[in-house]
């Protein structure tokens, strides 16, 4: 083929182009059109641009590159449930102080008020076996501080007597006079040292305690 008819049908088929993008109604719109308004396209499937800007016109849904289907939700994994604390039991010790036991101005002789309340500390010494108790005796502050120790010791130890009497292991508890120490009310009036006149029971006992 010589070059003039070479030149010839290049110029045919360029012009067949672009009548083919010259067509605004066939909805290809920048793109090479053949004969029917169908676009051209290439052995990939590919359609052919004309040469225009693409904002010529949208993209036709068959030049449209196919598009990926919207990736399924993947539904997030459920939270762990909270791990629930460990709970465990502990033993605590707990003081005990009893007081309500008191004598007449220099006796060491349980009044009848005192019986009720020693009573209740055998069957307490009974409920807690491993209970130690610490029998401490008083005075009021009338004669010496040696006379008061020895009364106040006999009054301890009256305490310790009865309570003996009534179940409690002598070994299980601790005698010890303070004369006229620690008063708890006055020394000026006569109800003041009725209260001073006293023995005090100490103690400890274990109770269970729940702790995380």
């Amino acid at each position: 083929m010589n070059r003039l008819n070479r030149f010839a049908l290049l110029a045919a088929v360029g012009g067949s182009l672009v009548a083919g993008v010259a067509h605004a109604d066939n909805g290809y719109i920048g793109y090479a059109i053949e004969k029917g308004s169908a676009p051209v396209v290439t052995g990939r499937g590919i359609c052919v641009r004309g040469g225009r800007p693409v904002t010529d016109g949208p993209v036709p849904p068959y030049c449209a590159p196919p598009v990926a289907p919207a990736p399924v939700p993947v539904a997030a994994a459920p939270a762990p449930a909270p791990i629930a604390p460990v709970e465990r039991t502990v033993l605590e010790s707990k003081p005990i102080t009893i007081t309500g036991i008191n004598f007449k101005f220099d006796s060491y002789k349980l009044l009848d008020r005192d019986i009720k309340v020693l009573d209740e500390v055998a069957d307490f010494a009974k409920k807690h076996p491993d209970a130690v108790l610490d029998v401490n005796g008083y005075c009021s502050k009338v004669g010496s501080y040696a006379y008061n120790m020895k009364l106040s010791e006999r009054r301890a130890g009256s305490v310790a007597h009865y309570l003996e009497q009534h179940g409690v292991a002598r070994d299980r508890m601790v005698l010890k006079g303070h004369s006229y120490d620690n008063p708890v009310a006055t020394n000026a009036t006569p109800q003041g040292r009725f209260e001073n006149q006293r023995v005090e029971i100490n103690s400890t006992i274990k109770v269970e305690k729940t702790v995380q």
